[in-house]
């Protein structure tokens, strides 16, 4: 019987160390993917001056008690476009009026419009985009900015949004 030597291959030849290596680098090469992509996408819920987000909270605080005061209250209904909403008010109100549907996260989503008055209770607009997300907060104002009516919709209700004073 004949022993035949083999020599051993070099490490580069076997699959086992690149296989090994690749886990480290797929590591780094995510690191920088992870970098990048904090560094260049927009930081939308970071604001820059919190005394004057603070004033401003107090500012919308007396709104909302004024719209108390005056005992208001409003139904709002979106039509099955999506675009088409109606405001229907408990008691008579006198225009113009703001609407503004904001998205929770997204800034570039919200909306706002002017609704135009059809009567002594109802109001319409169509917005310029429909509304795709399931869940919207929405603010409702007088043109004087002395009141104003808040909820959150969630286009999955069958039921109207109701507008409320936020207590």
């Amino acid at each position: 019987m004949s022993a035949t030597l083999h020599s051993p291959q070099p490490w580069y030849k076997s699959p086992w160390p690149w296989f090994l290596m690749s886990i480290p680098a797929l590591a780094v090469v995510g690191g920088i993917a992870m970098v990048v992509l904090a560094i260049t996408s927009n930081d939308g819920l970071v604001t820059d001056d919190y005394y004057k987000e603070g004033q401003a909270i107090n500012e919308e605080l007396g709104r909302d008690q004024a719209a108390a005061a005056l005992g208001l209250n409003a139904q709002a209904m979106l039509a099955d476009d999506r675009r088409s909403i109606r405001i229907l008010f408990d008691k008579p109100v006198t225009g113009p009026l703001t609407l503004k549907i904001l998205h929770p996260t997204r800034e570039g989503l919200d909306q706002s419009v002017t609704l135009q008055q059809q009567g002594p209770q109802l109001f319409a607009a169509v917005l310029s985009q429909p509304l795709s997300q399931p869940r919207w907060n929405v603010e409702l104002a007088d043109a004087g900015h002395a009141w104003r009516l808040t909820g959150i919709w969630k286009l999955d209700s069958p039921s109207p949004l109701q507008l409320t004073p936020e207590r």
